[in-house]
């Protein structure tokens, strides 16, 4: 079979699957990219060259996929901006919308380092609570590996996953099990970060099957009377927790930037903000104890 014949087939298997032709291409080029451990766009740059692949593998794949199975759980792979992390069905497949933030962060940081003759010399301390697979401090400690990272998460098999990841990129971070509802620590830090559970309950009905199929409830969702059930805690913590002058950032849920932020205001933020990802929805918030670092 060759590369041209196996897109065909792939395509034609998936057309239920994935209605947009050009979604069906980017999918079927990252399945025999995967599969044969070639460019996936081989199968456009040389259509006639044999594809050397296992056919019930291919087969495998698509029955997985057809069931609605995420492409990132079937190949244990996902990508976060310019690092590859592995993934599985105890963590959040990563989105855009927190490579943004991470990319918003790592300018604050170096920002900060720049600006601040308090910090030099001095590593920044980061923490990241509820961290799955590690892509936010992980991604950040490949590019800031002066820094320290501390990352938590309630489950023990998002911890495991994570610390692959970490050893995987060669990231030296204290991974913790703990619920931030309960969490006690005396360390201090100049960076919290979170994307914690912000989808209401009732917004299930709206998500699509490879969602709320395989990816992990519990990093999900909220009670549909206390959405901020997460952001209330961890401010109570961030505001104890972070060093004069430190920040906070937060990936929210679109509906409540205005709340979110009226949030961190009470709980003794300031210069705190709201943006909008590249949808221009609202989906980040950002406050500082004292100072801000920007």
């Amino acid at each position: 079979m060759t590369f041209s014949e196996l897109y065909t087939y792939i395509k034609q298997s998936l057309a239920a699957q994935f209605p947009d032709p050009q979604e069906r291409g980017i999918v079927s080029r990252r399945i025999i990219g995967n599969l044969t451990g070639s460019d996936g766009n081989d199968c456009i740059l040389y259509p006639d060259r044999p594809a050397a692949i296992d056919h019930t593998a291919v087969n495998n794949v698509i029955r997985r996929i057809s069931q609605n199975e995420p492409l990132e759980y079937v190949f244990n792979s996902a990508q976060f901006l310019d690092i590859e992390l592995y993934t599985n069905g105890n963590v959040l497949i990563p989105r855009p919308e927190t490579e943004e933030l991470a990319l918003k962060i790592l300018g604050d940081i170096k920002a900060r380092i720049l600006r601040d003759n308090r910090v030099e010399g001095k590593p920044l301390s980061i923490l990241d609570i509820g961290t799955g697979s590690g892509c936010i401090p992980i991604y950040l400690a490949t590019k800031m590996p002066d820094c320290t990272f501390s990352a938590i998460d309630i489950s023990d098999a998002a911890l495991a996953t994570a610390r692959s990841n970490a050893v995987r990129h060669g990231c030296r971070i204290n991974f913790v099990k703990a619920d931030i509802l309960d969490y006690q620590s005396t360390a201090m830090y100049d960076i919290i970060v979170s994307n914690p559970p912000y989808v209401l309950e009732s917004e299930k009905s709206l998500m699509k099957p490879n969602v709320l199929d395989y990816e992990p409830d519990t990093a999900l969702f909220v009670p549909d009377d206390d959405p901020l059930l997460f952001y209330r805690a961890i401010c109570n913590f961030a505001a104890v927790h972070l060093n004069y002058g430190g920040k906070l950032y937060f990936e929210i849920n679109e509906r409540f930037g205005a709340q979110t932020a009226d949030l961190m205001r009470t709980s003794g933020f300031r210069d705190v903000a709201v943006m909008k990802d590249l949808f221009g929805k609202d989906r980040f918030v950002v406050g500082s104890v004292s100072i801000s670092l920007s």
